[in-house]
């Protein structure tokens, strides 16, 4: 019996209110909402924990978060790095407040110059340093987080293959509540060397981004791209984690559900 298996979908860009996820939500008989630091209406400053709690109470509708795409945890700017984690750690107090459960953040492989020959990744030139950088945010993030029992999940954008980038995961995931989320489009853009890393580290897989995905192109409908889609929902049930239908648009959300319900694999 799965007990934490849901099926979330994400705020989308086209509404401009709460209160419209909410509707969509329930007219499709999804268990969660991911909430989106990139949208203003989902800044936590516009959202009272009170109406997150309320609307989980009258509907069982439960909410995660996703932190800004932006947000360096590593950047070399200690002000910048330091205004971050304030950020984080400001939406650690409100999602324990709400009862949100989740943060789903990126890990940013940072600028790169253009050389005549090949690229270099300044993260990559500077990696002890960018490590050093980046662990000193975890280690400050993960205490709170532990303190609230909230996950900090940190998402594959196709960049998990970077050794670099492993060296800093390596890391960060010994702490507590420190996981990763499997984005299966992301993975398919980074010709699957992100889930060479996630698979060595499966236990750690909190959260699942959705969608299928063709070369460069993903946030796709299911079964419109090249991915093993029962596969990766097995996974999903076998994990016992979320699994946020990531398509981005009212319409491809909806097309999406009914095409896996008349699978019957939701």
């Amino acid at each position: 019996m799965y007990n934490k298996f849901k099926i979330g979908m994400p705020a989308l860009v086209e509404y401009t209110s709460l209160n419209k996820l909410v509707d969509l939500c329930l007219e499709l008989k999804l268990d969660f909402i991911e909430l989106n630091m990139n949208l203003p209406y989902n800044f936590i400053q516009n959202i009272n924990p009170a109406e997150l709690k309320k609307i989980k109470k009258e509907t069982n509708i439960e909410f995660t978060m996703h932190m800004p795409d932006e947000a360096d945890l590593g950047t070399f700017y200690e002000s910048v790095r330091e205004g971050f984690v304030n950020l984080f750690s400001d939406t650690l107090d409100w999602s324990n407040e709400s009862g949100v459960k989740l943060l789903n953040l990126h890990i940013i492989e940072g600028a790169k110059m253009t050389l005549p020959n090949k690229k270099v990744y300044i993260y990559d030139k500077y990696s002890a340093e960018y490590l050093n950088s980046f662990i000193k945010s975890i280690e400050i993030l993960s205490v709170k987080a532990n303190k609230y029992d909230i996950t900090l999940s940190i998402e594959n954008s196709h960049n998990f293959g970077k050794p670099y980038i492993q060296r800093v995961l390596d890391k960060a995931i010994t702490y507590p509540n420190i996981n990763l989320t499997w984005d299966t489009g992301h993975d398919v853009v980074s010709n699957y060397t992100d889930r060479q890393y996630l698979m060595k580290n499966v236990k750690k897989i909190a959260h699942m981004h959705f969608h299928d995905a063709k070369g460069q192109n993903d946030h796709q409908v299911p079964f419109d791209g090249e991915l093993n889609i029962s596969e990766l929902i097995e996974f999903a049930k076998k994990q016992d984690i979320r699994m946020l239908i990531e398509v981005k648009t009212k319409d491809a959300l909806k097309k999406s559900v009914e095409i896996l319900r008349n699978a019957k694999m939701i």
